[in-house]
Parts: structure tokens; C-alpha cells; sequence
């Protein structure tokens, strides 16, 4: 397990670090989505998966603390803090979308007061807030084998042509990641270090990979994107490996990120949250799409996909990860489970549920 640390810069005085077993496992968390006090099920399917799980870092995939009440952070964080994990985080378009919750800056300086949160601001003069990067070290200490993205990719946005609708990673983020990705190449004697990058809204490629495109502007009938491109509301599921119950809601601009992580090459896959009942992995262009499901008690979601998602990474083979969804119905059937009896929901309705849950998996996968 990962040293507590507290970063204000990449620059860590205790890296993160791959096992002794060579391994380094990431515990991915999507929209709590919660005002305080936070509801005992999401708790509970947190607390079990660290258990289960014991991941190197955990991620809050942003829309996370509703409000400004900061008993509710501390009611999250001291799942980690209470087993030494170190966390880092991105903010949500939830994040701060009204003027009763405190500014991301205040947000971030209340998660940094806390052990072992690895979150900072690289650059304050970059659009959004938390956009950064940490490193991991191999199992010895000698050398970066591996590198983790965070962007902010923002909330709302009017965009020229009149619409408002979700924002993106901006242009100068995105221009901070290409000369940092540099930084690291030159740094590892000119070798590219591989990576994974973690946001809050997907990107408007995600209906390029899995939808078909429309010649038409069919008014609802389409998703539209700036710039005119449009496509139907209908997957092509021969490429969906995963489970889609609602239509991806992406950003509506698009200032390129894709295409740069596409140019440059070290990005392995990218995984986002903010649909909360969507859970899949999609390559597009050589990258991976990673749709996490929302581990919301509070907010909407399904218990089919409602879960965390576990990524782990090998030392020996950088350039490959593994990856799955860890269910509150696959937890709430381990013995000594308490979301059963927090949720009202017998082990008998989880056990019908991870069953229905693994067949849609198959279906979608054949």
C-alpha cells in the first residue's frame, strides 16, 4: 500500500510506488454525488470495497461533496485516511454549479488537509482546478514507470453558437499535458511513459466510436455536437463491451484532447464518470474510453452497475492494465456484508442482481 503523503507539487517527497509483487492497483470512485450527512449505503459499498480491494490510491471521479457542509468530507475521507490510503480527485460539473457550494480552490485546500490526499493544482493559471499528475516509481524506487492524469473538465458552458451545455478539458490543459508528457519522455531517456487518465465528462469521441452517424439534423431525434456533427441515439452494439442504460452525455465542444492523447501516444485510457448508469470500455483510435458507473446512494443510478471500478497495473508490462467493476451487488453478497441490511435489499435480490448483471456483460461482449 501506497505511503500517506500530501502534495502540493509533482514533485512528492514520498512517490507513489508500484508492490513488491510488482503490481499497483487504483480504486476508481464516480459520483457520490452527496450532501452531508452522506448516506450509510454509498458508505458501506465504499468501506467494503477498500477492504476487499485494498487499492495503492483511490480516485474520486468528481461530482463528490454536495454543499458546503465539511462534515461531509470528513465522513468520505476517513474511509481512506481510517485505512491509509492515499487519494486523489477531480471535480465534476455537481462540483460547483451553484453559489451556496464553496469554490473548487476552497474545495481543494479541505481535501489537502486531509492525510495522505496526493491532489494539487499544477498550474492555477490553467482553466478548471486540480488539473494535475502523479507519477509511479518503480517497486524500488529507481526510476517512473508509470504516470496518472487529472483533469477538470469543468461543469456548464456557452459556447458561440448559443447552446449552453457540458464544458470539456480546455485547450490550455490540454497544451499543460503535452509538454508535461514531454517532460516525462525526456526525463525517462527519451522512452514514452505510459499512462491513465481520469475526468469527470466523457468526450464527444465517445459517439464517433460507439454511434452512428446522421447526415441529418433530426432535432431530438440526434445528438448534436459544435461544429455540426451529428449522430442517432442508437450504439452500435457490436462494439459496446459493457452495459449502456443511458445515452452518454459528453462535453459539446471539443478544444482536441483526444487527438492529443492520439498524438502522443502514452495515454493507455482515459475513464471518466458523470453517467451514472453506464458501464463499459470502448477503444477509439487506439485509446480506451473507460465509462465508470456512479457509486451514488443519493442521486440516480441501478444496481446492476453501481460499483467502483478496480485498475491495476504491472511493473513488468506498463504499457497493458487490467480493469473491472467492482458491483455493490457483488460486495453485499461477501459474508458480513452490512448493505443488505443498510439498503433494505435482501442477499437474495443482490445475488439475482450480479447474475442479471454478469449475462448483460455477456451479451454485450459476443
Amino acid at each position: 500500500m501506497s505511503p500517506l503523503v500530501f502534495a502540493e507539487s509533482g514533485d512528492e517527497v514520498n512517490p507513489l510506488k508500484f508492490g513488491g509483487d510488482g503490481k499497483f492497483k487504483i480504486m476508481y470512485i464516480c459520483d457520490v454525488q452527496d450532501y452531508y450527512p452522506l448516506k450509510e449505503g454509498l458508505l458501506a459499498l465504499v468501506g467494503e470495497a477498500l477492504d476487499k480491494e485494498k487499492p495503492d490510491i483511490a480516485i474520486l471521479g468528481g461530482d463528490n461533496i454536495l454543499g458546503g457542509d465539511f462534515r461531509g468530507y470528513e465522513q468520505l475521507l476517513s474511509l481512506f485516511t481510517d485505512r491509509d490510503v492515499s487519494f486523489s480527485l477531480v471535480f465534476g460539473n455537481h462540483d460547483k454549479d451553484s453559489d451556496d457550494k464553496p469554490e473548487k480552490e476552497v474545495q481543494l485546500a479541505e481535501y489537502q488537509s486531509y492525510a495522505g490526499c496526493l491532489a494539487y493544482d499544477a498550474d492555477p493559471l490553467l482553466s478548471g482546478c486540480a488539473t494535475h499528475n502523479l507519477p509511479i516509481q518503480s517497486s524500488d524506487g529507481s526510476k517512473t514507470v508509470f504516470n496518472l492524469w487529472f483533469f477538470d473538465s469543468g461543469d456548464k458552458y456557452e459556447y458561440d453558437d448559443g447552446v449552453r451545455d457540458y464544458d470539456r478539458v480546455r485547450s490550455d490543459q490540454i497544451e499543460w499535458y503535452k509538454g508535461k508528457s514531454k517532460d516525462l519522455q525526456q526525463a525517462n531517456g527519451g522512452q514514452k511513459v505510459p499512462s491513465l487518465a481520469f475526468q469527470h465528462i466523457i468526450v464527444p469521441e465517445v459517439y464517433e466510436a460507439l454511434f452512428f452517424k446522421s447526415p441529418f439534423n433530426l432535432g431530438k431525434a440526434v445528438k448534436s455536437f459544435h461544429g455540426g456533427a451529428r449522430y442517432f441515439y442508437v450504439p452500435n452494439l457490436f462494439k459496446l463491451d459493457g452495459i449502456m442504460f443511458e445515452a452518454p452525455c459528453p462535453s459539446y465542444g471539443n478544444d482536441g484532447e483526444w487527438d492529443a492523447f492520439v498524438e502522443r501516444g502514452d495515454v493507455l485510457g482515459c475513464a471518466f464518470g458523470h453517467d451514472h448508469i453506464n458501464s463499459f470500455v470502448v477503444n477509439h483510435k487506439g485509446v480506451d474510453m473507460i465509462q465508470t458507473p456512479g457509486a451514488t446512494y443519493n442521486s440516480y443510478g441501478n444496481d446492476i452497475v453501481r460499483g467502483v471500478r478496480i485498475l491495476t497495473i504491472d511493473e513488468n508490462d506498463p504499457w497493458t492494465y487490467e480493469t473491472y467493476v467492482l458491483t455493490a451487488a457483488q460486495l453485499a453478497q461477501i459474508e458480513g456484508s452490512k448493505l443488505p441490511e443498510i439498503t433494505g435489499k435482501s442477499v437474495f435480490r443482490y445475488s439475482a442482481v450480479n447474475m442479471l448483471s454478469k449475462f448483460l456483460f455477456f451479451i454485450m461482449s459476443i
